[in-house]
C-alpha cells in the first residue's frame, strides 16, 4: 500500500499559471454561479485541452468585477502523464488559442507540490491610475478626477498607510479573522511623464475593496475635503470614514511575489 501511495503522489505535478487579463467584461476572478469569471473561462478551456479532467484553479487573489491584472497567479494539480503527452509549451500555445482575447496565459511552469498560489504568496501589488484631463486613448482604464489633486498631500497620505494597521475603516468586510490587519510594505503615488497619476501599493493581504477605499480616502485628503488629522483619528480608531469607493476600471493587480 505504501509503494502505491508514493507512486500516486509522485505521479501528480503542480502547475503555476501567470495570467494577464482585462477584467472589463468579467464579474471578477472567482467562479460565479450566473456570471462570467476569469477562473471559469480558463478552467473551461483547460478541460477542453485535458478531456476527462475537472481542473480547479487556485488564484492568488480574488479580484473584484472589472479589475484587471498583469500578473495574476494560479495553480492546479494534475496527473504528470497527461502533461507529458502534450508538453507545457504546446499546452500554453493551445490554451491561449482557445481563450478570448482579453485573457492571456503568459507562462505555465512546474512548481513544488506544496506551492499554493494564495497561501504561498508573500505580497501582492496593485496599481490604480488616474487622470486630471479627459483622454480618448485608454480613458476607459483611468479615473478622471473631478476635483483638485495636491500630490504632496497625497504622498503624505501614502506614508500614513505604510506599516501594520487595522483597515476596518477602509474595506467592505464586516468580519475578519485577522482583525482587519494588513502589513503594507509599499505605498506611493507619482505623476508620470505623460501626466497620468499612478498609485501603487503592496501588502501581505488585501481586504475586500481595500485598495479602492484607500484611493478614495487619498483623493479626499488630496482635494482638501478631508484633513490629514481627521483621517488619522478615524483610521486609528477604526471609525467609519465617509469616502467613495473608486471604480474598479482603473485598478490592476500588477504582481504577486513568492
Amino acid at each position: 500500500m505504501e509503494s502505491t501511495k508514493t507512486q500516486s503522489v509522485s505521479g501528480i505535478i503542480n502547475l503555476k499559471l501567470l495570467i494577464e487579463y482585462d477584467g472589463k467584461n468579467y464579474f471578477g476572478w472567482q467562479r460565479q454561479k450566473n456570471e462570467r469569471s476569469i477562473q471559469q473561462a480558463i478552467e473551461e478551456r483547460l478541460s477542453v485541452l485535458l478531456p476527462g479532467e475537472k481542473v480547479t484553479l487556485t488564484g492568488a487573489g480574488r479580484t473584484d468585477a472589472g479589475v484587471h491584472a498583469y500578473g495574476q497567479c494560479a495553480n492546479f494539480k494534475i496527473e504528470k502523464s497527461r502533461i507529458e503527452k502534450a508538453g507545457l509549451s504546446r499546452i500554453l500555445v493551445s490554451l491561449n488559442a482557445l481563450l478570448p482575447d482579453d485573457i492571456v496565459i503568459k507562462q505555465i511552469k512546474k512548481v513544488p507540490a506544496e506551492f499554493h498560489a494564495r497561501y504561498s504568496a508573500k505580497s501582492r501589488e496593485y496599481i490604480y491610475r488616474l487622470t486630471e484631463i479627459k483622454r480618448a486613448i485608454e480613458g476607459d482604464r483611468l479615473l478622471q478626477l473631478k476635483s483638485s489633486f495636491d500630490i504632496k498631500a497625497a504622498k503624505s497620505f501614502c506614508r500614513l498607510i505604510k506599516g501594520n494597521h487595522s483597515f476596518r475603516s477602509l474595506c467592505k468586510n464586516k468580519e475578519d479573522e485577522h482583525d482587519f490587519r494588513s502589513i503594507v510594505y509599499t505605498c506611493d503615488v507619482k505623476r508620470r511623464k505623460d501626466g497620468i497619476i499612478e498609485f501603487t501599493i503592496s501588502a501581505n493581504r488585501f481586504l475586500h475593496s481595500m485598495v479602492r477605499a484607500i484611493v478614495g480616502a487619498m483623493l479626499k485628503v488630496a482635494s482638501g475635503s478631508l484633513s490629514k488629522e481627521e483621517f488619522i483619528k478615524k483610521f486609528n480608531n477604526g471609525d467609519e470614514i465617509k469616502i467613495q469607493y473608486v471604480p474598479a476600471k482603473a485598478l490592476f493587480l500588477s504582481k504577486v511575489t513568492y
